[in-house]
Formats: C-alpha cells, sequence, structure tokens
C-alpha cells in the first residue's frame, strides 16, 4: 500500500519544519506516550527512538529509524521506519518545499508492507477509503498545528 498526499501550508518552511522535530514528537503525534532516544543524536539520519503508544488497553512500543534527515533552507525531508508487531513495515517520509509569500508545499507518502502472510492479508482486508481519511486527517492536522508552535 503507498500513499501520497500533498497541501500548500500558508506557514514559513522554517515553523512547518519545528513540527517535524524529535522534540515535538508528542504534538505532531497526538496519541504518543513516550518518544525516547535510544541511538545516535536527535534529528539526524541514523537516530533510533523508541517509541509508545496506547492501542486499547495496551502499550505497544516500537523502534522508529530516521532513514533520512535533510535540512536545507528550500527543502527539508525526514523518512522513518518501524515494524509493526513484526508483521507490517511501514515508512514515512515528510517533504517540505519552500514557495512564494512565505508558504509551504508539505508532501506526506509512504508505504506499508505486509511481512508475513497474515500481515498482506490484512492489508488486503482492510478499507482503502479508511486509510485516505487517516492519510488526509494527519495532513489537516500538520496543516492546522504549524501555525501554533
Amino acid at each position: 500500500m503507498k500513499w501520497k498526499e500533498e497541501i500548500i501550508i500558508k506557514q514559513p518552511i522554517e515553523q512547518v519544519w519545528r513540527l517535524f522535530s524529535d522534540d515535538n514528537a508528542k504534538i505532531l503525534y497526538p496519541k504518543l506516550e513516550d518518544h525516547v532516544l535510544i541511538e545516535n543524536e536527535n534529528d539526524e539520519t541514523g537516530a533510533k527512538h523508541a517509541q509508545s503508544y496506547m492501542e486499547g488497553s495496551q502499550l505497544q512500543t516500537y523502534i522508529v529509524e530516521t532513514i533520512l534527515f535533510e535540512d536545507s533552507p528550500n527543502r527539508k525531508t525526514r523518512h522513518t521506519r518501524f515494524s509493526m508487531n513484526g508483521m507490517f513495515q511501514i515508512d514515512y517520509v515528510f517533504t517540505l518545499d519552500k514557495k512564494p509569500d512565505g508558504q509551504t508545499l508539505f508532501t506526506y507518502q509512504g508505504t506499508q508492507k505486509g511481512m508475513t502472510l497474515t500481515g498482506k492479508a490484512m492489508m488486503m482486508a482492510g478499507s482503502r477509503k479508511r486509510r485516505q481519511e487517516t492519510v488526509r486527517d494527519f495532513v489537516q492536522r500538520v496543516e492546522m498545528t504549524a501555525g501554533k508552535i
């Protein structure tokens, strides 16, 4: 499964980029309980964090690796990857491009792959419409939150 969604945010690129720093992970992901650095340094390629989420009444922890972290004046990219329960591999790529008049083009793309037969079957059974709604909700949350931090 792949997705890609773009939106123009009426905020400068540096303002939007702050949302994607490790220090602001709990702002970007409101259901996040913990975001703990376990390897390398925050906000760099190769950083690994233990992220914990409540799923129902159970705390789930995933190791999230920053595959790519690029921060130039006109373009910023953060690519992260994690494995969920050994059944799925999930990649998120957030790209910000500087636009005229203090605006930013935000591109959110990613993939989710089944790593086991069960994982692949679960992905086939999932609702495509629901996944698209989740992606759009995230993009809208970024747009709304960017001006508030």
